[in-house]
């Protein structure tokens, strides 16, 4: 799972639940910066290295292109939550087993949020649990005992899928809400739902030297010496290249923020950002350090 949560972390995805199964998963997913093609692109290609692998195999691990589903969250949030956590006990071999049987697999079956829902020893810190439990009365004891309940209470009475209201394959709400986001959304070319590439009109673009001021600050360099290309700070000045593009990238090409960042090419940053997540890795102070700009750049993001 490390490999899901560097992804989520780099992103700044929310992820509210998952599914793992032998031919495939499911991810229930909020990407406030409207980068789900570039999440879902590291994470399938990360997690596709580390299987090759480790099973000493090559080639795609995956058929196709990924679905992605844009949702009415007040309409469908918790009953698809519910659907996805109930793939385990769907498989042919499992159906055929008694209820009690059922419940024992949905109840310790690890490859899956649910179980976090439900009780909160199994919790998992990259999943964000209130949304779905705020429909049930929080994140609480309360809240969690109703939602095993109804979780379990799908499995014993069976429920259809929620994929079967989907309108034109990519939308998944009440009427209002797919004709919101046709007008809104689509009709006018405001948000690739592949991509959502426009949703930077959504987020606070925070100027270049901002993120500047806070990486001298964080790792106590002068602005010159950061400035330059060939720094002796490397540490903080890869720290720079990164964060520049997690926070610039809905507002500005990868070439452009090279351009600002002194003629960097597209190739350059993507080097140093690699070699910035091996020693992030490596070094606890250096995620230390990293962690505190990015928390600094998110509260200027909100406000």
């Amino acid at each position: 799972m490390c490999i899901l949560q560097e992804s989520i972390e780099k992103y700044k995805v929310q992820l509210h639940g998952y599914v793992l199964m032998d031919n495939h998963f499911h991810l229930i997913l909020h990407t406030p910066r409207g980068n789900l093609n570039r999440f879902a692109q590291r994470f399938n290609t990360a997690y596709t290295g580390y299987y090759n692998r480790r099973h000493k195999r090559a080639g795609h691990l995956y058929q196709g292109r990924y679905k992605a589903i844009l949702i009415d969250k007040d309409s469908y949030l918790l009953e698809l939550s519910r659907y996805i956590h109930l793939n385990p006990v769907r498989i042919k071999k499992v159906c055929k087993q008694e209820l009690s049987e059922r419940f024992a697999c949905l109840r310790n079956y690890r490859w899956s949020s649910n179980r976090g829902y439900g009780l909160v020893r199994y919790r998992e810190d990259f999943v964000c649990y209130s949304s779905v439990l705020g429909y049930l009365g929080g994140d609480n004891v309360n809240g969690r005992k109703r939602y095993r309940a109804f979780v379990e209470e799908g499995l014993k009475r069976g429920i259809e899928s929620p994929f079967k209201d989907v309108k034109g394959q990519v939308v998944l709400g009440e009427t209002g809400f797919v004709d919101w986001v046709y007008e809104k959304v689509l009709k006018k070319g405001n948000l690739d739902l592949t991509e959502q590439s426009r949703s930077g009109k959504l987020v606070k673009e925070i100027p270049v030297d901002k993120i500047v001021d806070e990486v001298c600050k964080t790792f106590t360099v002068e602005r010159n010496h950061l400035l330059k290309r060939r720094s002796s700070a490397q540490d903080a000045r890869m720290a720079l290249i990164e964060l520049c593009c997690r926070y610039l990238v809905l507002h500005k090409s990868l070439r452009e923020i090279g351009q600002e960042l002194g003629g960097l090419t597209v190739g350059g940053m993507s080097h140093a950002r690699k070699r910035l997540e091996e020693r992030l890795n490596q070094n606890k102070f250096l995620r230390a350090q990293f962690n505190r700009c990015v928390i600094a750049l998110d509260k200027i993001e909100r406000h």
